[in-house]
């Protein structure tokens, strides 16, 4: 005890009973990153108000002959945009409409040389489509580029810092070699043209970041193609199925010339067969689709941020199949509600995992070096082509 200090005691016994320090100053104070927690996306749209938004645009999208489109296209993104927040923030989407006009004209410019060389020969296709073929990397390239740099996160804008060259060596490139590799590589190829997007991504003047291995995308496209087949067996069992109980067997499968209409047993077939094979479809695309997002995400990153998608399997499906036929029974007056419930369930199941929990300080330190509205919202000679 040191009896220069008349307090010295009481100053001891004060320090015994202080609180301890809390978890993320000690943490802090020894040069450890808290363990990252996760940040939920969140969409607040409505179905009704989308409604109207998408009716009002398919009604003028007609009256115009499709010259509306880009101003549809900006009213429903912006829509869609705004009811997406982050951290209690919502994203921005700054396209003007005039901007997606000239990406619409270049795909009309296109479409009309396809119609009008079919005219005059069928052979005249031929080349127009090569032109296309040659001209799509350019295309899509333009389009990242501007459909990043249009849209905004706390008046932070993202980028696409990605070549031109880069983009013919994916999706010509490697496309080229799909025949001569009786389609083997498109697994891989498919995993490179993720990584041309998702690794060429900025984010004011952070870069993202993505890892993903070939070997994860040649098992997910091997054990889909194992359930396309065991769906295309199951298909069979029905069509065949369904003739031989409702029908005469296999001899259901006749046309009665008298008054020119098929047996029942083939008509019940053909009607099994056709919603199976749209579920079918469904499954497999939509299926694989969420498997490789889900991947994706896990393997995405952003500075000291990762990403993460916990989307199920079979809800994820259920609310494909049913979004697909309820759109096709209400003759497309379902599209908006569909649209708006798959929304909801994506964005609600992904996960921003931060440090602590925290994303604020990061960025604020962005945004001193650029804001969203600190430069002009689009490029003239970047454009969207609907891609």
């Amino acid at each position: 005890m040191d009896t220069d200090n008349p307090n010295s005691e009481n100053d001891a016994n004060a320090e015994e009973q202080l609180p301890p320090a809390p978890i993320s100053a000690r943490a802090a104070e020894a040069g450890a990153v808290p363990s990252p927690s996760s940040v939920p996306f969140e969409f607040s749209g409505d179905t009704g108000e989308y409604f109207k938004i998408w009716i009002v645009n398919l009604l003028l999208s007609v009256v115009t002959l499709g010259f509306y489109w880009p101003w549809a296209t900006v009213r429903s993104r912006r829509y869609l945009y705004a009811n997406t927040r982050l951290d209690g923030h919502a994203f921005d989407y700054l396209a003007k409409p005039k901007s997606l006009l000239i990406g619409y004209i270049v795909v009309l410019f296109f479409f009309a040389l396809y119609v009008i060389a079919g005219i005059f020969n069928p052979l005249f296709v031929y080349p127009v489509l090569l032109v296309y073929g040659i001209a799509a990397p350019w295309m899509i390239f333009k389009a990242l580029r501007f459909r990043s740099r249009n849209t905004a996160y706390r008046n932070i804008r993202f980028k696409f810092s990605g070549h031109l060259s880069d983009s013919y060596a994916t999706f010509l490139g490697w496309a080229i070699l799909v025949p001569f590799t009786f389609g083997l590589i498109i697994p891989y190829w498919e995993m490179k043209k993720k990584e041309y997007f998702f690794d060429n991504l900025q984010f004011g003047k952070t870069y993202f970041n993505f890892k993903a291995k070939p070997g994860e995308y040649y098992k997910y496209y091997l054990l889909f193609f194992a359930i396309g087949m065991g769906l295309y067996f199951i298909l069979l069992f029905l069509i065949f199925g369904g003739m031989a109980i409702f029908g005469d067997g296999f001899g259901a499968m006749q046309f009665n010339a008298a008054d020119e209409t098929f047996s029942t047993g083939i008509v019940i077939g053909m009607a099994i067969a056709y919603i199976v094979v749209i579920a079918a479809m469904v499954i497999f695309q939509q299926g694989l689709w969420l498997k490789l997002f889900n991947y994706n995400m896990s393997v995405w990153s952003m500075g000291k941020f990762r990403f993460e998608s916990r989307m199920q399997f079979w809800t994820f499906i259920g609310i494909a199949v049913t979004n697909l036929f309820a759109s096709i029974f209400t003759l497309g007056m379902l599209i908006p509600w569909a649209q708006i419930r798959m929304t909801k369930y994506r964005l609600e199941n992904m996960y921003v995992l931060a440090p602590g929990g925290d994303m604020g300080e990061h960025f604020e330190a962005e945004s001193e070096e650029e804001g969203a509205f600190g430069e002009a919202a689009t490029d003239f000679m970047d454009f969207e082509v609907g891609l």
